[in-house]
């Protein structure tokens, strides 16, 4: 006789093996099931998903290039595709820890691994079925993000002692802690933990003490979940957060490295190590953690250029900082070989000039290799776009305080949309660049100040000693380039013997961090009246 299980079920295959569909159909047909449908893709589940409500989805977790299993499911969360009635089970023939706990920290349905009987596949789906019928209120409001509804709802089913009273405590407690309501949420785990010291109970009541600041009791009810499983990668999360706060980065970041060897492929987890890399000042972790970031939302609903911009301004970051040549070099590749693989994803650097964003990517390069002379020159040839792209904007900011162009750097940040500089990570690298800088910059202004006060009281040689050692600092600052000009002019009107060729090729070098480059109106001017000075005087030089 034939089995039940599924009759009437609208049911989705997601598999890239033609092989197992079929495999697979046959065994849900034995089920009951007349109507399955097949995506080879996640891209073309998701489409299916758009036009027809399925009741249950069998999603494999490596789905070939493009999304992932998992990826498809926080898709169709996000977009309310998957309705509070559907099914949605991940299957894969992959048990490895992370590709396993990943997928679990999302929380589908159900998890399956490759190969499972028929009678493991049948329960699974009827436990599953009986479950969404007896919490089909419960299951619509959370579907609704009802916050209050699911708090009342889940309430009646635990006062009712009903059967799924365990589940309900453990939703209503994650909704409490959701609606910042720790003590309601604490008086529900307690009585959880007095009956079953369990790890879910455990892990979410770490939380209501890390949020209510009371580190050692989370710290400790963490180590006690991790003894029952060391595989909850949301423990180590909870102790690094709680070692964070206690300004103690290296607990933090041994916590951090055990949660992201574990289940890597968690948005909020990078964000985290990426702070504790922070705290230490560690420049590969913040690179590693800028790239897991990217390579996590590239095929999914959280996909952003940004992701790819950043990974790639974290690496210059970091070459920036390096003082090894052949660290620098591997940087240098790795950019190189970023932006050769993002330029096979028109999809996701179609909406900016990725063109531009490349020829400023090049420039800062240049300029952590020593060429300034070449990075101001590609600069210039691009400025006047490069001033007027949001997107790009903070690579011309990122540009110009690395050539000591601190001024303009300072005045186009101001410009730089509020929602873009919201990003964390670009945050970061802006502020860590102004902190780094921070002392050069205030160096260079004191020597440059020092330079004009010795030249208003007539101090030319001394002045120009200034100029040029501010120069060192910012190699391709333009007002103190100006400065350099007009008192090699100065010491060149007034000095009929002694160094005129050598201040005339000092005069020659300043001249060239200022031609053919951009400038503001005031810079503008007192360039023109200069190189009409140098132009006149340069004759009678010769002569002599």
């Amino acid at each position: 006789m034939q089995n039940k299980t599924l009759e009437n079920q609208r049911v989705l295959i997601v598999d890239d093996q033609r092989a197992f569909q079929l495999m697979f159909k046959g065994v849900l047909y034995s089920m009951g099931a007349t109507n399955v449908a097949f995506a080879p893709t996640g891209e073309q589940a998701l489409a299916k998903c758009s036009n027809i409500d399925y009741d249950i989805l069998f999603v494999d977790y490596h789905l070939g290039i493009g999304k992932n299993g998992k990826q498809l499911l926080e898709d169709l969360r996000e977009k309310k595709l998957l309705k509070p009635h559907s099914i949605f089970m991940l299957v894969t023939g992959e048990n490895s820890v992370p590709v396993v706990v990943s997928a679990v920290e999302l929380e589908p349905d159900d998890y399956l691994v490759k190969p499972f009987s028929q009678s493991v596949l049948r329960s699974r789906i009827i436990r599953i079925q009986k479950k969404k019928v007896q919490l089909a209120e419960l299951f619509q409001a959370l579907y609704d993000n009802n916050s209050e509804q699911v708090t009342e709802l889940c309430q009646r089913e635990i006062a009712e002692a009903g059967r799924y009273q365990q589940f309900c405590k453990r939703v209503l407690a994650e909704n409490l802690i959701k609606l910042q309501r720790f003590s309601e949420a604490e008086q529900v785990l307690n009585s959880c933990l007095e009956q079953r010291r369990n790890g879910w109970a455990l892990l979410l009541m770490a939380r209501v003490c890390f949020e209510q600041q009371r580190l050692t009791e989370s710290q400790a009810l963490c180590d006690e979940a991790l003894e029952e499983n060391r595989l909850f990668a949301e423990a180590y999360d909870i102790k690094a957060r709680s070692y964070l706060a206690e300004d103690d980065p290296e607990q933090a970041f041994s916590c951090i490295t055990a949660a992201t060897d574990i289940a890597p492929y968690s948005m909020q987890r990078q964000y985290l190590y990426m702070d504790i890399a922070h705290a230490l000042e560690d420049t590969n972790a913040k690179v590693l953690a800028s790239k897991q970031l990217y390579e996590i939302t590239r095929r999914s609903i959280r996909q952003d250029v940004v992701h790819l911009l950043n990974y790639i301004r974290s690496i210059i970051a970091a070459a920036t900082l390096s003082e090894e040549p052949q660290q620098r070099n591997r940087y240098s590749q790795e950019v190189a070989i970023a932006l050769q693989r993002a330029r096979r994803d028109d999809s996701l650097i179609r909406e900016i000039d990725f063109d531009l964003f490349e020829i400023l990517c090049q420039a800062r390069l240049d300029s952590v290799s020593g060429q300034q002379f070449q990075a101001k020159k590609t600069y210039a040839a691009v400025a006047e776009h490069a001033e007027t792209q949001q997107q790009v904007l903070p690579d011309t900011v990122l540009l110009l305080n690395q050539i000591g162009e601190f001024e303009q750097a300072d005045r186009l940040a101001s410009l730089i949309d509020p929602e873009l500089q919201a990003d964390p990570v670009l945050q970061r690298l802006l502020s860590e660049q102004q902190r780094q800088n921070q002392s050069q910059q205030q160096h260079f202004a004191q020597l440059n100040k020092d330079g004009i006060r010795q030249y208003k009281e007539g101090q030319h040689m001394a002045a120009l000693a200034l100029f040029e050692q501010a120069l060192e600092l910012a190699p391709m600052n333009t007002g103190c380039a100006l400065n350099v000009i007009q008192t090699s002019l100065q010491l060149l009107k007034t000095q009929s013997h002694g160094p005129g060729g050598n201040m005339l090729e000092r005069c020659k070098k300043a001249f060239r961090i200022v031609d053919n480059m951009p400038l503001p109106e005031h810079h503008r001017k007192r360039y023109q009246e200069l190189l009409s000075q140098f132009s006149q005087l340069k004759p009678a030089k010769r002569r002599k």
